[in-house]
């Protein structure tokens, strides 16, 4: 028997305190394991340090880059390259540990992965063996250094090998971590495309999508692992419909177009207040919902300066939301509830002192027209209850005008007539009639389409929970009716019946988008009922 060859394990983290200690304990038995950290602000760092861990620091740039500098530090020529969700089994450490007794035949090894979305082994649809170099000699292995799926490369002479032990894989926490980590890689992607100079039209994106589908559910047999496999395809294609819309949008220029148009517009509805104009004879309260909307809410706190009271409804806010709050004179009101959107709406309207108040979310700006269609109905007669008005959705920097995002808002109300329900997407029940304005506010929802999907993934979990809890268990039978029938049909309603298509490209897209996020909603349904059987 030769001599032993030494192995470093190199695990690169960014907070990972929930998952670093089991993954360094599948590898106690290497000669050495180095953790390089990517800033992370939990415990990582000390659990890793307390097992005996080597720790380094370095801030992520491309991910190729930050491999190979990881590598580079390693002592060892041989090294076993691990993240923390990964764990190596009983059998692939019996089979490294004889590998690295002697001579062994190649010098990079691709290891098979047992890919995990909770609790779930997928199976099939191409995520098992899924086999990936990770073990090899850092003198002759790196990664490409790119932003997204870097290639590995070699300078060895010798073919690879391939172990037949697996690596645990928990890839995946749930399914809102794994639309979480879809959102960033498909972002990475975009702007890999434009720099790569390459050409994407929308009929090869739509291709594409359709092929991923096909691919992972029927050629490959994810439809082997039942709803889930149906789930993991639709993500597939989901993939390259989304990658295309942030790269169109990025070729639009409207990044930073976007940004200052709309600030540019915003200022130009901002209606000071004018000295000469008499007080009020009704009183009115604005509350805004907030959360780390520092980057929206100036606009919004302008435009509603000239009312008799601003209410500020935070729901937990870290950045600079609160101080621009103060500075603008609102009063504020620190609320727990923050997934509880007709609490935090209830809980401002209990506060106000105002005879009307008006509900406004940090990215909507009262218009100069509708502010004098407020002043109408505080100076005059009382004929309702509370009023519905229009409200003018921008998205990707367009406004529009079809596709059913061209609605009316029921958010202003005399107090004391009016309360909110449902914990998300709430509802206002009136006791009395409802009047309609045909002005009302300019809405600014989303700065980029990956904010779109973080804030729709966040209020589809929501959703999803809020269905379960009042709804109860679903059959199966319904949910692939609403997961893969209702998508369908809700893309055909806003692109023909509500007329997307006339908005051209844009129109197709935000169709496509919300089809998505429709399923989303189900699948996470599915998730929800089946993890409540599993527990």
């Amino acid at each position: 028997m030769g001599e032993k060859i030494p192995l470093s394990v190199v695990i690169l983290t960014k907070n990972e305190a929930s998952r670093i200690a089991e993954c360094l304990q599948s590898v106690a038995w290497a000669q050495e394991r180095l953790v390089v950290d990517d800033g992370s602000t939990d415990s990582t760092v000390e659990i890793a340090s307390s097992m005996g861990a080597r720790i380094l620091k370095r801030r992520m740039d491309l991910e190729g880059r930050h491999r190979n500098w990881a590598y580079s530090q390693a002592r060892n020529e041989w090294v076993l390259s691990l993240d923390a969700d990964e764990r190596v089994t009983p059998e692939l450490e019996k089979e490294i540990q004889r590998l690295l007794v002697g001579h062994p035949t190649c010098e990079v090894y691709a290891i098979p992965r047992r890919n995990y979305i909770g609790h779930r082994w997928i199976r099939q649809g191409g995520w098992y063996p899924s086999a990936q170099v990770k073990l090899f000699k850092r003198s002759v292995f790196q990664w490409e250094e790119t932003t997204v799926h870097p290639r590995a490369i070699t300078s060895s002479s010798k073919p690879w090998g391939t172990l037949q032990g697996d690596l645990i894989h928990f890839s995946y926490r749930n399914l809102e971590d794994f639309v979480e980590k879809l959102n960033r890689q498909t972002t990475l992607e975009a702007e890999k495309w434009i720099q790569d100079g390459r050409r994407m039209s929308l009929g090869k994106a739509l291709w594409r999508t359709v092929d991923r589908f096909v691919r992972t559910f029927w050629l490959k047999r994810g439809y082997r692992d039942g709803f889930l496999g149906f789930v993991v395809a639709v993500f597939a294609g989901f993939y390259q419909f989304l990658s295309f819309a942030k790269y169109w949008h990025l070729k639009q220029g409207k990044e930073g177009k976007e940004a200052k148009e709309g600030k540019e517009r915003a200022k130009a509805l901002i209606s000071p207040p004018s000295p000469d104009s008499p007080p009020f004879r009704a009183r009115l309260s604005v509350v805004i919902l907030t959360q780390d909307a520092a980057k929206t809410i100036q606009p919004c706190l302008s435009s509603v300066a000239w009312a008799d009271e601003v209410i500020v409804v935070d729901g937990g806010s870290t950045d600079g939301t609160l101080a621009l709050c103060q500075a603008a004179g609102a009063k504020l009101l620190h609320q727990d509830a923050k997934d509880n959107f007709a609490q935090l709406r209830n809980a401002g309207t209990q506060m106000a002192q105002g005879d009307w108040v008006l509900q406004l979310d940090a990215d909507e700006v009262v218009t100069p027209a509708f502010r004098q269609a407020l002043q109408q109905i505080l100076f005059g007669p009382v004929f309702h209850a509370a009023y519905k008005f229009r409200r003018r959705n921008n998205f990707l920097g367009h406004w529009m005008r079809f596709g059913g995002w061209d609605h009316f808002s029921l958010h202003l109300f005399r107090r004391g007539r009016a309360q909110y329900e449902g914990r998300v997407h709430e509802r206002l029940h009136v006791d009395g009639s409802i009047g309609t304005l045909r002005e009302g506010v300019e809405h600014y929802p989303f700065r980029s389409l990956e904010e779109f999907v973080d804030r729709q993934n966040r209020y589809t979990s929501l959703e999803a929970r809020q269905l379960v809890e009042t709804q109860g268990p679903h059959p199966m039978k319904a949910i692939w009716r609403q997961a893969a029938l209702k998508p369908v049909k809700l893309f055909w309603k806003m692109t023909v019946k509500k007329q997307g298509l006339r908005e051209g490209k844009v129109g197709f897209i935000f169709a496509g988008l919300f089809a998505f996020v429709y399923f989303f909603k189900w699948a996470k349904v599915w998730e929800i009922l089946n993890s409540e059987e599993a527990s």
